[in-house]
This record gives structure tokens, C-alpha cells and sequence, in this order.
């Protein structure tokens, strides 16, 4: 029997007095070949169109020296920080107090000893409590966002961003961008743009942030250290004063022996000792080391770069898409004649 080959190759077909022969499968086969994709094929593309990668590369650089023309420079402020004397830590683990104080600390959560300072300072950093007070105290809230200082007037935005965040925020239900902003939002912007990085040899803790302008990054890191002093401050005050009021409370009672009143006076003296190191308007967990020191960080080396890649790429890509066409036509128009 003869093979489907044999009849590919040799059948013909009478049409009105004229023989057509199909063409043959292997013609059929190298052409499909030819037409499909490859990888080398569109590098040869690419690169025969070398002229609108040449373009792109200029035009790419035109627009990096134009944008690094057009952008303000981004500066990189920084502050070190070292823990301040640890030595007024709010301890009630070794006191000496007995049951009494035992349990009073049990209530405040502090059973497991003291906390140093500069710990709590470190987490409290982003804290919306820390942004409240920044907010009461130096009206960062007004002054960081799109308000005005003087009238406390939120200033609506505008452009088509303002527009599409509009609309984006009625259609995903979030909140009106155009509203007051408040504490938590403070908070959220120094978690997004305060970087804390830590030296294992110096143990100093470095607050930086970028911004275009510096000043306002100096005074909102100062008001930041502050704030968040503030805030350890008063959270030790309210602990102190819960311990002065109980030893006032204890020694008040007439059923004390000589060694137990001797016992909760020195814990009084030491109480209201703490009490008064923590009145005092002096660094009270972290204080300023180095700085603030104020550094360019604006990359336009590395900016205009990146434009040169990005116009070299789309230039060859555009020289790929136009060989590709042309070479289209041109299998197009081959595919009319006759065999």
C-alpha cells in the first residue's frame, strides 16, 4: 500500500483541463518554521533596527539630564541617639517592698522587671500617642500635610492624580482624601518615611528621612525625639504616682512595726526621687548625639542611567516591530504568486 507521502506528491487534480498538484508537506512544514517565533530571530530584528535604538538612547538621555534638570535635589537628614542615664528606670522587681508592691506591679503589668527606657523609646516611635503630641504640642499634623499654618485651612488638591484618588476612594469605599488628616495619620508617615537603623559597635540608634526639603525633616525629627521623651516621661510619671500614693496610703496605718515603717520610707524616698528625676524638662530616654546632619542623596548619575537604558530598549523594540512589519508585507505579497 502506498504511503500518504506517495499520494501528497503525486496526486493531481483535473480542473476544467488543468492539473494542480498540492504542495508538499515538507514546503509546508519549512515554511510554518520560517514564520514562527524565535529568539534569535528577534534579536537579528532588534538589531537591524540599530538606528531606532540609537535614537531612543538620545532621546532617553535628553530626558534624564531634562528631569534631573527639573527635579528639586533630595536631601538626606539624619540624627544619632544614645540612651540617656538608665538609673531612673521604673523598677519595682528589687525593691524590697513585699507582697504589697508585688501585687501593685502585677496590676501594671510589670511583674517581669523593668523595661529600659530606651527600649520603650525605640517602640514608642511610631506610636499614635507620640503623633498626639506632636500634634498638641508643635501642630506637626497642619505642618507636615496640606494645611495651612495660619488659618488651619486644608488646602483641597488638585491635577489629575487628586482626581483618580478621588475616585478611587469613592469606588473602593476608603476614606475622602481630601479630609483633615489626624494623629494616626502622623503616625503612619513617620513609619513610612523614618528609617532606624542601629550601630553594633557605637550602639548609637540613627533616625534619617529623605525630603526635598531639608529644614522641615530637621524640625520634624527634633520634634519627633521630643515627643516620644514626652511620652515615656508621662507614662513613668503616672506609674511613680501610683506608687507614692500607695506608700503614702501604707504608712498612714498605725499597725506598722519600727522595721516596716523603716522599710516603706526608704521606698518613699526613692519613689519620690524617681518622681522628681522625671519633672525635671531634660532628655529623659534618648538624647541627641550627632547631628542633625544634612547630606545630598539626590542620585542623578544612577537617574540618567536608567533613561539611557530605558530609551535604548524601547528604540530597539520599536526597530523590531518595524522589521517585522516589513518583513509581514513582504511574506504577504509572496504568498499571492502563483507556484
Amino acid at each position: 500500500m502506498s504511503s500518504p507521502e506517495y499520494w501528497m506528491t503525486c496526486v493531481t487534480v483535473d480542473y476544467d483541463g488543468e492539473q494542480a498538484a498540492p504542495e508538499p508537506a515538507s514546503a509546508a512544514i519549512a515554511r510554518f518554521l520560517r514564520r514562527s517565533f524565535s529568539i534569535a530571530d528577534a534579536l537579528k530584528g532588534a538589531l537591524r533596527g540599530w538606528l531606532f535604538g540609537l535614537i531612543g538612547m538620545v532621546l532617553g538621555a535628553v530626558f534624564g539630564v531634562y528631569s534631573i534638570w527639573s527635579t528639586p535635589p533630595t536631601y538626606t537628614v539624619s540624627i544619632g541617639l544614645l540612651p540617656t542615664d538608665s538609673s531612673g528606670d521604673v523598677s519595682v522587681g528589687d525593691s524590697g517592698g513585699g507582697g504589697a508592691l508585688g501585687a501593685l506591679a502585677g496590676l501594671l503589668g510589670m511583674g517581669g522587671g523593668p523595661i529600659p527606657k530606651f527600649t520603650r523609646f525605640v517602640a514608642s516611635l511610631n506610636a499614635t500617642a507620640v503623633a498626639k503630641i506632636m500634634d498638641q504640642k508643635y501642630d506637626m499634623v497642619c505642618r507636615t500635610f496640606a494645611c495651612d499654618p495660619k488659618t488651619h485651612i486644608w488646602r483641597k488638591s488638585t491635577g489629575l492624580q487628586a482626581d483618580f484618588n478621588r475616585v478611587m476612594a469613592q469606588i473602593a469605599h476608603l476614606p475622602d482624601p481630601d479630609s483633615p488628616r489626624t494623629a494616626l495619620d502622623l503616625a503612619n508617615y513617620t513609619a513610612a518615611e523614618v528609617t532606624i537603623a542601629s550601630d553594633r559597635t557605637t550602639h548609637i540608634l540613627t533616625l534619617s528621612m529623605d525630603s526635598k526639603k531639608p529644614q522641615d525633616a530637621v524640625r520634624y525629627l527634633n520634634v519627633l525625639v521630643q515627643a516620644t521623651n514626652d511620652f515615656i516621661r508621662e507614662k513613668d510619671r503616672s506609674i511613680i504616682q501610683l506608687y507614692v500614693d500607695y506608700l503614702h496610703q501604707k504608712l498612714a496605718t498605725t499597725n506598722l512595726n519600727l522595721a516596716q515603717h523603716d522599710a516603706l520610707a526608704s521606698l518613699m524616698v526613692d519613689q519620690e526621687r524617681k518622681l522628681m528625676l522625671s519633672s525635671v524638662d531634660v532628655p529623659y530616654a534618648a538624647s541627641v548625639q550627632d547631628g542633625p546632619n544634612i547630606t545630598m542623596s539626590n542620585k542623578a548619575l544612577r537617574m540618567l542611567a536608567v533613561d539611557i537604558m530605558l530609551g535604548l530598549v524601547l528604540g530597539f523594540v520599536i526597530g523590531w516591530i518595524w522589521n517585522w512589519r516589513a518583513n509581514s508585507r513582504e511574506t504577504r505579497s509572496q504568498s499571492w504568486k502563483p507556484y
